[in-house]
């Protein structure tokens, strides 16, 4: 049986690999890694990039995600675009995020969410980089 948290942090670990990967191809400026404080206090997020609070869960078994994890990365976001990376053996990695983070122009509310795709969120953050500032307050009005 494998150690549920050496799979978490093999999980972060990989999540973390392919962000790297995926900004340094679109030259997106950022590199990020695991944030191992989240290990000794409560409501920070497992992952950091500009802009964006991640937390990534991998189970064995199941199909939709948890309110529970939902809320934990809302609770860790802090003013920046929560986002939960997760996946379950045998099924392809999904991100759930707000609708805010994809059509700007959204009211936020992080109860309006979406599912989509690991690779599709890519898409996103690549379409949307610009809008999210860059390291600013992703909600900051543009020209300010």
């Amino acid at each position: 049986m494998t150690n549920s948290r050496q799979k978490g942090a093999a999980f972060e670990r990989d999540i973390v690999k392919r962000l790297n990967g995926f900004a340094a191809k679109h030259q997106l400026n950022f590199t990020c890694k695991r944030n191992l404080d989240q290990y000794q206090a409560r409501d920070l997020c497992d992952i950091q990039i500009p802009g964006h609070a991640i937390e990534c869960k991998a189970y064995k078994d199941g199909f939709w995600f948890r309110t529970d994890w939902w809320e934990q990365v809302v609770r860790a976001s802090d003013g920046r675009i929560p986002v939960l990376v997760w996946k379950f053996n045998n099924k392809p990695i999904r991100v759930t995020l707000p609708l805010y983070a994809i059509a700007r122009d959204l009211p936020e509310d992080p109860d309006r969410t979406c599912v989509v795709l690991l690779e599709e969120w890519f898409n996103i953050l690549r379409e949307n980089w610009t809008t999210y500032g860059a390291g600013e307050d992703p909600r900051a009005p543009e020209g300010d």
